[in-house]
């Protein structure tokens, strides 16, 4: 299994979070919940069942030009909500605000619905995920809008700030996909200090996440792919930490050459290598293709995946996952097909 790749992205805390979502959209779920049901801007919560659609575009920022790509889902309940979701690194000001307003308005533009006498178009909600605040960084943003005859609207962006939470808040309130952000609370020490006790405890941290993932996994609250995910991304931002702070080796020798042990990649490269000796006895393409399907199917059932991060597990291209579901939902018997 490959890790994530950042190459080319803009900032590896951002890609992180978006990778998170990307790949494991079950647990923005819960992000959902702490922004918007929180604060009372849905009706609802989410139990972490509902279907998610991943509706990525890329726009451009109508005040500086650039082309941007943002993380935008629908969450398809009888709410049926779409969220614009943003990964903040600086401490934050209403202009984040106000890029997140932009991209709104363009969205609702692209996608305004023209009737014979009247014109339509919806604004979704969003919010954003401050990973570094001050006393300065706004908790919520309300959006006024003074229309003509007097009319006016008004909507709210929440803002969750990374440092009101601990861990044990995180795991109460099922915000799994934070974890890998919460070393972000030692970038001031580890930017001004030499200290050794400083590393000791962050490699504890390091080691006391492993643990988590791997019981969360075990208990199956998470999934062994959900948890490979979030240790790549913990891996990244631990690194990108380091070399922001000119600490790079301290940083390296606390992830060390540690590895979060567990059965998703034995299960894979098992599965693999009796899919490979069952396509053997077919043609190239069908062995290729019987391979595939049985990889599939061994990871639905012993790593408790949907069919479609099985796929993404096992990197197969997204252009060839209708074709691999219809032959999953033709040869499959006593495993539901999920995910598309």
């Amino acid at each position: 299994m490959g890790e994530m790749n950042y190459k080319g992205l803009n900032k590896p805390y951002d890609s992180a979070f978006k990778s998170i979502i990307q790949k494991c959209p079950r647990l923005t779920l819960f992000l959902i919940n702490e922004m918007f049901y929180r604060n009372g801007l849905i009706e609802k919560p989410y139990d972490g069942t509902e279907r998610i659609t991943l509706l990525n575009r890329e726009l451009t920022d109508l005040g500086f030009g650039n082309r941007e790509e943002d993380l935008r889902l629908k969450v398809e309940t009888d709410q049926n909500g779409i969220f614009h979701l943003e990964c903040e690194s600086s401490p934050g000001s209403t202009k984040v605000m106000l890029r997140m307003v932009r991209y709104d308005i363009q969205t609702a533009l692209n996608e305004v619905k023209i009737h014979d006498d009247y014109i339509r178009y919806r604004i979704d909600d969003s919010g954003v995920l401050f990973l570094r605040s001050t006393e300065n960084t706004p908790s919520m943003v309300t959006v006024i809008v003074d229309g003509p005859q007097g009319s006016s609207m008004s909507y709210r962006i929440p803002g969750l700030k990374l440092q009101d939470y601990t861990m044990a808040t995180m795991l109460e309130k099922k915000l799994f996909l934070l974890l890998p952000f919460l070393f972000f609370n030692y970038e001031e020490q580890i930017g001004k200090t030499a200290d050794p006790r400083v590393y000791r405890e962050m490699e504890a941290l390091f080691d006391q996440m492993i643990q988590i993932l791997k019981k969360l996994t075990e208990k199956e609250i998470i999934t062994a792919y959900e948890a490979s995910t979030l240790y790549d991304a913990l891996k990244v931002v631990v690194e990108a930490l380091g070399e922001k702070t000119k600490a790079e080796k301290e940083v390296r020798e606390i992830m060390g050459g540690k590895v979060l042990e567990f059965s998703a990649d034995k299960y894979y490269n098992d599965g693999k290598k009796e899919g490979r000796e069952e396509g053997r006895e077919e043609g190239r393409g069908e062995g290729i293709d019987k391979e595939r399907i049985f990889n599939i199917r061994n990871n639905m059932k012993k790593l408790k995946m949907t069919a479609e991060d099985a796929m993404n597990f096992m990197e197969i291209p997204v252009e060839e996952h209708s074709r691999y579901t219809m032959m999953l939902k033709e040869e499959t018997a006593g495993y539901e097909v999920e995910g598309q």
